[in-house]
C-alpha cells in the first residue's frame, strides 16, 4: 500500500502523526513502524517485513449478459450488456491489488525484477461498461 511513500519522508512530504511515538526502539518492541533514524533513511529504505501485506483477492473481471432477438425481428442478432473489473473483494489497504510485475523502466533482468510484487503507485483497473448488438449476415 505505498507505506514507502505515505509514512516515511522519501518525497519530502508529511510524516504520519505517530510515527516519532510508536516506532521500533529497545523499549518498543511491538512498535507499529521499524526503526527511525535522525535522518529517517534507514526505516523507508531498507528492506523488513513491514511492508508485506495481504495482496489476496477475488475480482470478477469480465460479465457478459445477452439475448437474442427473435428470428423474425432481426435474424442472428443478439443485444448484450457487459461489464469489466465490476468488482473486487480484497482485504489490500491500497488502491488494487492486481500489481503490475514491475512498474519502471527497464531491460528484462536488471532492477525492475526487485520491484515485482511492490506497489508503486499503479493506476487500479478501470471499472467499464459497455452495450452493443451482434448480428451475423
Amino acid at each position: 500500500m505505498q507505506k514507502e511513500f505515505y509514512v516515511f519522508r522519501n518525497f519530502s512530504t508529511n510524516v504520519r502523526r505517530d510515527l516519532l511515538t510508536d516506532s521500533w526502539t529497545l523499549d518498543n518492541l511491538d512498535a507499529k513502524y521499524p526503526r527511525l533514524d535522525v535522518s529517517d533513511v534507514f526505516s523507508g529504505q531498507q528492506l523488513s517485513s513491514y511492508y508485506v501485506e495481504d495482496g489476496s483477492y477475488v475480482r470478477l473481471r469480465n460479465l457478459q449478459v445477452g439475448y437474442l432477438l427473435p428470428q423474425s425481428f432481426i435474424p442472428g442478432s443478439r443485444v448484450y450488456v457487459q461489464a469489466e473489473n465490476l468488482f473486487t473483494i480484497t482485504g489490500y489497504p491500497g488502491l488494487d491489488p492486481a500489481l503490475p510485475a514491475a512498474n519502471i523502466n527497464g531491460a528484462a533482468g536488471d532492477i525492475r525484477d526487485q520491484y515485482r510484487g511492490i506497489d508503486r503507485g499503479a493506476y487500479p483497473s478501470n471499472k467499464t461498461f459497455s452495450f452493443g448488438i451482434s448480428t451475423t449476415f
